[in-house]
């Protein structure tokens, strides 16, 4: 095997905005036959923009060495000299070439089409079993010199090493997998790599040209051959009282009153009937206790469903409690993990996708499509989320024209539905008598009538709290430009060139069908025509609000579109029709082409999915009810342009569709009460307190780990009102006199990310000189990325605000000091809070007491649970907004820490207490 020469090469800059930031080093390492075998590395002096402290604190360069460095004008010869013909090898390549491009081209030399080779991607194809992708996992997991992290040279060097073993390792992988990367890479620059690697390989070059199916490893499952016998249930009590079951069974299990109770109240819930509410403390062992209690009845005969709103707490209960208990049922307990159809391979899509992908896929999908083919060929259930190497989430469109859909499935004329994914996992659900799903999933069933999962008679939620969010958000609408684009892109994804569905399906007529041929190009002009009528519907809707001269981001509308905001929806509507007609026509005349028939299928159920966006805009259009709230999120331009609409009383649909039919639903979480009292939760439910219906039975328990002595509340007295305009600069003093001189992590958790920045701006050159580490979300990178570096990392400062107030953990001496800047009362200029407040005002409600305290309530137990998730943790909670001790209801959020609370009257008293 002989590995091309390659220039891997390494970048820092001054931050990740290629249009303001510049190059500060460049270091390129030159590797022939696999070997580093010469480097140069330059510090380049930055025309305008200045070091940031967290860039100067991440790299260790300073700016006076940049100073004295000579600009990139001045090396640019000299670094293009070093490069020559040979490709450049970069980690998330897109990010260097991008930078060097746009750099080299200010100074007049053309570096567009130079070949690059990403080692990203490559590790992708090569390293399926490691965790990320990211260089300093890599380098970790494969064992790779590197002397430092973060400066270009040691990073271009540890790139060159990974391209290597990941090129290395590929090239020893089956001739199938390499023939299909030949075909997938045809006409970029990996044809160059992977093209003369086959050309060795006859068998590679072989599938290559043959387009072969790699032996897929999914496991037939039979349908459900009748349902099992019933065994006689055990009492919970037989499992939990001291030496019982799990003693038995667990040997860190030891007996829990509150636990033994919980279960006991869950096992009465599924054997009367009825809805119950509990919430119990994080560590208390409320999953066992449920599981338990289900796992009985589920043996007995009736099926129980199990739903986590986060993929951890699922994982959690799947691969570590699920297993400690499912000895004790001697085979009878059959348990299944369910998810969305979405989530699952579509193994006729893969093969067309695979035979046809220079019409299919577009070039920013090949190198992600080229990570997903060893996956293909090894994974045991389809599920895309069991795949590191692929993000779906930041492919939606390359994963919709690859996921199983029920618009675009044969059904059983498909050759692969004894083993598709979707059917397997839906078989395999059938089959058990305990199935774990999401709060997702469970509402997209419960909003197709209960169409998705099998027939059950009991349902636990955990993490119920997050339930009336995806609730609400399960039945609301949303439609944008880019919705609808990004699904015309599958069947026309370009004007200029000749490719997605509907060209490859005309790719497939004979040449003397003229009028097929013809109905082909009048139904791609037509989609075409189509998404420039809801550009200027758009566009209209922008102008008529600049007119308005208003500052708001999100605008509530009531009586519809045209009345309100005079843009005529019904161009769009007729033109739409327009082309669903001649594809409709186009498709059924199909039916005589049959080497079209699977690209019809897959058109049509983008036409499909065209039609559901239709239904919502429609909706979204005419407005006018009363009981929703509609309103138009970044209105000023027609590319960011959103049309919301959302219940205000998303618990009525559990009240008429759920409630009534189900035997018994349990509802669990640590965060649930107000002051311990359930009924906020209840009233957001649907849930009936009083009246008919079913009421159902509540129940607190109280922290049994004594939390509140392992944490010291201090808050601030002498801060301005957060609502006064000097509380900003108050609250960037008061961070800058505790969080640098604090030796122990700290999060910083906001409401406001304008507020974070400039909290940012105003901390970063005090940790610049003190050495330190300051995180700071939306600023210093990805989230899941902050939130290692920061677990890693002893006196640094993490910056965060809404996803960090709840599902991060940092147990240990990962934080120590939690600050919280402002109680997280919803944003009143939110078109959601807002629309709901007016219902309340409207029913003679008080709207702050009744829902904007019980939130940020809510809210703000969740924000503390940052800092105490297990027994062994401990720390100090810092509050800086006086109204919890000024203001009459701050007592309800003293409560939270049973008004233990230490009270700083100045500055001097706060360091005191720190």
């Amino acid at each position: 095997m002989n590995i091309p020469t390659f220039i891997a090469i390494d970048l820092e800059t001054t931050g990740l905005e290629f249009d303001k930031d510049e190059i500060i080093e460049v270091a390129l390492v030159r590797f022939e036959n696999g070997k580093a075998t010469e480097s140069v590395d330059y510090l380049v002096r930055p025309a305008t923009v200045k070091l940031r402290p967290f860039i100067e604190s991440l790299t260790g360069i300073t700016q006076k060495e940049l100073d004295e460095s000579e600009d990139f004008a001045s090396l640019a010869g000299k670094i293009r000299s070093f490069i020559g013909d040979s490709p450049i090898v970069a980690h998330n390549a897109s990010f260097d070439a991008r930078f060097l491009k746009s750099a080299f081209a200010k100074v007049g030399i053309d570096f567009e089409n130079h070949p690059v080779w990403d080692s990203l991607t490559l590790s992708r194809i090569a390293f399926q079993d490691v965790p990320n992708h990211r260089l300093d996992t890599l380098v970790q997991a494969l064992g790779i010199e590197q002397s430092r992290a973060h400066r270009a040279l040691p990073d271009a060097e540890a790139c060159g090493n990974l391209f290597v073993k990941s090129f290395e390792k590929i090239s020893s992988m089956d001739s199938w997998l390499m023939g299909a990367l030949v075909r997938v890479g045809a006409g970029s620059h990996w044809e160059a790599l992977f093209g003369n690697t086959a050309k060795a390989d006859n068998s590679a070059a072989e599938n290559a040209a043959a387009g072969s199916t790699p032996g897929y490893k999914i496991s037939e499952v039979a349908a459900e051959s009748g349902a099992a016998v019933p065994a006689k249930g055990r009492r919970v009590s037989e499992f939990f009282d001291e030496g019982g079951l799990l003693s038995k069974q667990i040997p860190e299990f030891t007996y829990r009153k509150n636990q033994a109770e919980y279960a006991a109240i869950a096992e009465r819930n599924m054997y009367k009937g009825g809805l119950c509410v509990i919430e119990a403390p994080t560590g208390s062992g409320k999953s066992m206790a449920y599981l338990v209690a289900a796992a009985n009845k589920a043996v007995a005969g009736e099926r129980v469903v199990i739903s986590t709103a986060t993929r951890a707490l699922q994982e959690q209960l799947w691969n570590h409690d699920i297993p400690q208990i499912e000895p004790l049922f001697d085979g009878r307990l059959k348990v299944s993990m369910l998810k969305g159809r979405d989530n699952y391979l579509c193994l006729r899509k893969f093969e067309q996708m695979l035979e046809c992908s220079a019409g299919l896929l577009q070039s920013d999908e090949r190198d992600s499509f080229m990570a997903l083919l060893p996956w293909v060929e090894t994974t045991l259930t389809g599920d895309i989320n069991e795949c590191t190497s692929f993000n779906h989430n930041r492919n939606r469109v390359l994963w919709s024209k690859l996921s199983s859909s029920a618009a675009t499935c044969e059904g059983e004329k498909c050759p692969h539905y004894s083993h598709c994914p979707a059917m397997v996992a839906k078989r395999r659900a059938a089959a058990s008598n305990m199935l774990l799903v999401n709060h997702a999933l469970f509402m997209a069933d419960l909003k197709l009538d209960f169409a998705l999962l099998p027939a059950y008679e009991h349902i636990v939620f955990d993490e119920a709290h997050r339930l009336p969010e995806v609730s609400n958000q399960a039945q609301g609408r949303l439609v944008s430009f880019f919705g609808f684009r990004n699904t015309v892109k599958t069947l026309v994804p370009s004007r200029l060139n000749k490719d997605g569905l509907v060209a490859e399906i005309e790719n497939r007529i004979p040449a003397e069908e003229a009028a097929l041929l013809a109905a082909c190009e009048e139904l791609i002009g037509a989609l075409n025509e189509t998404e420039k009528c809801l550009h200027r519907f758009f566009m209209k809707i922008g102008k008529r609000i600049g007119k308005l001269k208003t500052d708001k981001t999100g605008l509530i509308y009531r009586n519809g579109i045209l009345a309100e905001y005079d843009a005529d929806p019904k161009p769009f509507v007729d033109q739409f029709l327009v082309a669903a007609s001649q594809a409709d026509k186009l498709f059924d005349a199909l039916a005589a082409v049959p080497a079209t028939k699977g690209l019809v299928k897959d058109a049509r159920g983008a036409m499909e999915e065209l039609s559901r966006f239709m239904t919502d805009f429609e909706f979204l259009t005419k407005a006018g009810r009363n009981d929703w709230v509609f309103y138009l999120e970044e209105p000023f331009n027609p590319h960011t342009l959103k049309m919301h609409a959302y219940p205000l009383h998303s618990g009525d649909t559990w009240k008429e569709k759920f409630y009534p039919w189900i035997k018994s639903a349990l509802f669990t979480s640590a965060t649930l009460a107000v002051q311990g009292d359930l009924s906020y939760f209840v009233q957001k439910m649907g849930m009936s307190s009083d009246g008919p219906g079913k009421r159902p039975f509540l129940k607190v328990f109280p922290d049994e780990q004594a939390r509140n002595s392992r944490t010291s509340v201090i808050v601030t007295k002498y801060l301005p009102k957060p609502s006064t305009a000097e509380f900003g600069e108050a609250l960037n003093e008061t961070l800058l006199q505790v969080l640098p001189k604090t030796d122990e992590n700290a999060l910083v958790l906001f409401t406001s990310v304008s507020t974070m920045l400039k909290a940012q701006a105003a901390l970063a050159p005090a940790f610049a000189a003190k050495n330190k580490l300051l995180l700071c979300q939306h600023v210093d990178g990805s989230l899941d990325g902050l939130v290692s570096m920061f677990r890693k990392s002893r006196g640094a400062c993490l910056l965060g605000c809404q996803t960090l107030w709840e599902g991060v953990d940092f147990p240990g001496d990962a934080l120590k000091l939690l600050v919280i800047t402002k109680l997280p009362f919803p944003n009143p200029s939110d078109p959601l809070v807002a629309g709901i407040s007016a219902d309340m005002k409207s029913r003679g409600e008080n709207t702050f007491k009744s829902y904007f305290v019980p939130e940020a309530y809510m809210e703000l137990r969740q924000g503390l649970g940052r800092l105490i998730r297990t027994e062994s943790d401990s720390g100090k909670i810092l509050i800086l907004d006086n109204r919890v001790v000024n203001e009459a209801y701050g007592k309800t959020f003293m409560r939270i820490w049973n008004n233990k609370q230490q009270v700083a009257t100045s500055p001097e008293e706060l360091n005191a207490l720190l």
